[in-house]
C-alpha cells in the first residue's frame, strides 16, 4: 500500500513598493487585504514596514502588524530578518507587506543581498512561495518618479522568479508624458515581457464618490468599516457598495488568490 502524499500549501507574498511617498501604495495594500479577507474570506497576514508614515497599519480592522527596524533613526539591515521569520512562520496564505518609501531603498538592497525572492520559492521549503512585486504608477508630480522606481525594481528583479504588477493611478493626475500613454511609454514598452499584469484604480475625483474614498482612507477605514456604519448617509453607504463592487471586479483581474 502506498504512502499517501501531501501537496504543500501556497503562501503568497505581496509586496507593495514604490521608492515615492502619496503615491497610493497604501489603498493598494488595504484594497488587496479587502479583498481578500472580505470577498475571498480567507485570512491574511498584513505587515507595516513604514519606519515614518506606517499608514497601513492604521487599518485596525484589517489587523496590521508594524515591522520595527529602525535604531538611532537608521534603518538597520538585519532588522529585515524579524521580517522574514514572520514570513515564514506564519499559516496564512497569503501576505501583504505594504514597504514605505522610507525603506524602499534598505528593502531592495537587503532583497538582492540576502537571494529573498530565492529563498520565498526554493523547492526545499515545506511550502510553495509565489513572489508578487506590486508597483504603483501614479500621475502628475509623481509620474517621473514612480517609472523610475519601476524600472529600478525590473532591472535588479527581473530575472528572478518574481511576477510583476503595475498599477496605475490618477488620483493626482494624468499617467501622460509628452502625448504618450503609460501603453505608449518606452518605460513600459521595454519591460513589457517582465510585467504580468496591469491594473487601472478607479478615478474617483466627483464631490461625492471621490470624497467618500477620501474621507474612508484618510481615516483607514475599510469599504466594511463604512457599510457597517451607523453614521453615514443612505447615498453614501450606496456610493460605498457601488465602489467596493468596482474594487473587487478589478482584482478579480488577477488571477493569483
Amino acid at each position: 500500500m502506498s504512502e499517501k502524499t501531501h501537496e504543500k500549501p501556497e503562501k503568497h507574498f505581496h509586496f507593495i513598493l514604490m521608492g515615492k511617498g502619496g503615491v497610493g501604495k497604501t489603498t493598494v495594500s488595504s484594497f488587496i487585504t479587502q479583498f481578500i479577507q472580505d470577498e475571498l474570506q480567507e485570512e491574511t497576514l498584513c505587515i507595516d514596514t513604514d519606519q515614518v508614515n506606517a499608514s497601513f497599519y492604521g487599518f485596525k480592522t484589517l489587523n496590521v502588524e508594524k515591522l520595527s527596524i529602525m535604531e538611532n533613526n537608521e534603518i538597520i539591515a538585519r532588522g529585515w530578518d524579524t521580517l522574514i521569520e514572520k514570513l515564514f512562520k506564519t499559516d496564512k496564505k497569503n501576505i501583504v507587506i505594504d514597504n514605505g518609501a522610507s525603506s524602499f531603498i534598505p528593502f531592495l538592497a537587503y532583497t538582492l543581498e540576502n537571494d529573498l525572492i530565492e529563498l520565498l520559492t526554493s523547492d526545499d521549503n515545506d511550502f510553495i512561495g509565489k513572489v508578487f512585486f506590486h508597483m504603483i504608477i501614479a500621475g502628475g508630480e509623481s509620474l517621473g518618479h514612480t517609472l523610475n522606481g519601476m524600472t529600478s525594481i525590473i532591472e535588479q528583479f527581473g530575472n528572478s522568479s518574481a511576477n510583476f504588477i503595475v498599477w496605475l493611478n490618477q488620483y493626482h493626475g494624468k499617467i501622460e508624458d509628452k502625448g504618450l500613454k503609460f501603453f505608449e511609454m518606452g518605460e513600459y514598452k521595454k519591460y513589457k515581457n517582465k510585467i504580468q499584469y496591469v491594473l487601472q484604480l478607479p478615478e474617483y475625483t466627483s464631490s461625492t464618490f471621490g470624497q467618500d474614498i477620501s474621507d474612508m482612507l484618510s481615516k483607514n477605514r475599510t469599504f466594511k468599516d463604512m457599510l457597517e456604519s451607523k453614521s453615514i448617509t443612505i447615498a453614501s453607504r450606496h456610493r460605498y457598495k457601488k465602489a467596493q463592487k468596482e474594487i473587487f471586479n478589478i482584482l478579480y483581474q488577477l488571477p493569483i488568490f
